[in-house]
């Protein structure tokens, strides 16, 4: 694993968020879904490839395994960007 996740840096958090991010779209992204009567696939693969890219940029290699994304260590309680209410 990259030690970019364990970096307590800007960059860091910024490896963190992503990894979080990727996740979470890749566990949606396939899932069949029905809105106002109409059926369809969610599909986030533009979203992904730009998360990916973003993580390249961090030095993480699309070929490496990346850490299971770990909610309670990020410490979101404690983040809270203006304009953003503290209840998550």
């Amino acid at each position: 694993m990259n030690p970019i996740f364990d970096e307590k840096t800007r960059d860091g958090e910024i490896a963190r968020a992503l990894n979080i991010a990727l996740h979470a779209l890749s566990v949606h992204s396939g899932a069949q879904v029905t809105m106002e009567g109409e059926t369809f696939t969610i599909n986030f693969t533009r979203e992904s490839a730009a998360i990916m890219h973003a993580l390249k940029l961090l030095g993480v290699q699309p070929t490496e395994t990346l850490p299971a994304p770990d909610l309670d260590a990020f410490a979101l309680r404690k983040k809270n960007p203006g304009g953003l209410a503290r209840d998550f």
